[in-house]
């Protein structure tokens, strides 16, 4: 069984997920996941994946 993150709505260039962007952050690994509208968003390249 494999898993697949999907792009989220939204790029990098309209919201910028980070310590005061006011979402909830979640540490995933070796980075942080953003909780937004009921999901979870990690900065990938110029866009989010949902996780």
């Amino acid at each position: 069984m494999t898993t697949t993150d999907t792009h989220a709505e939204h790029s990098l260039a309209e919201h910028a997920h980070g310590a005061d962007c006011g979402h909830e952050a979640v540490e995933h690994g070796d980075h942080f996941d953003y909780v937004h509208d009921g999901h979870k968003h990690a900065a990938h390249a110029d866009h989010y994946d949902e996780h």
